[in-house]
């Protein structure tokens, strides 16, 4: 939230009661620093069909809010360690490189044998009608394999903050990595 985005909308189930976020703008229980920018919740009613829905559900709210927009940052609430520095990193190294479509994240894939594109990744006008395709629980990574879009990958100085909670094991390894974190930090 402290990263250079113009707007932040978090894509949210309709029945989510939003209480893990403070109307500060930060984790709830934590005050939020002068300069972090308001979140916009945007409730999509879709959210259940798979992740494209909740996706193009957040693309719409931000064209709707800036149509001109040159690019849009898609970023997964369940990697809770993804920082400022990452995001801001995307963005300048995109806006260097005009010709690229995306600039994802990169990490070695759960087998250490191959290179993957994952989130958070910024995503030019080009890629907006696209994603607006997308369908069922897919995500942009399909896109960042087509032949139609040039992109590239920056490799993540921590491979931690790539951490993904998808089940319970995630999250008791999510609580040991916040834990180290705060006693070493």
């Amino acid at each position: 939230m402290s990263s250079p985005l113009n707007n932040v909308i978090a894509v949210v189930h309709p029945e989510d009661p939003i209480e893990w976020f403070s109307e500060e703008g930060g984790a709830a229980g934590k005050a939020a620093p002068s300069d972090v920018k308001a979140v916009r919740f945007v409730a999509c009613t879709e959210a259940a069909q798979g992740m494209s829905y909740s996706i193009r559900c957040g693309f719409k709210a931000l064209i709707a809010d800036e149509p001109a927009l040159d690019a849009i940052v898609v970023a997964l609430a369940d990697q809770p360690f993804i920082t400022s520095e990452m995001i801001a990193e995307l963005i300048f190294y995109w806006s260097k490189r005009p010709e690229l479509d995306f600039v994802a994240t990169a990490a070695q894939d759960a087998d250490g044998q191959s290179i993957v594109l994952m989130p958070p990744a910024i995503l030019s006008r080009s890629m907006f009608s696209s994603v607006m395709l997308l369908e069922g629980d897919a995500g942009a990574r399909k896109l960042f394999q087509s032949p139609d879009f040039k992109g590239c990958g920056l490799v993540a100085a921590d491979r931690t903050t790539l951490l993904d909670i998808d089940t319970p094991a995630d999250m008791e390894l999510a609580k040991k990595h916040y834990s180290a974190f705060f006693i070493s930090g």
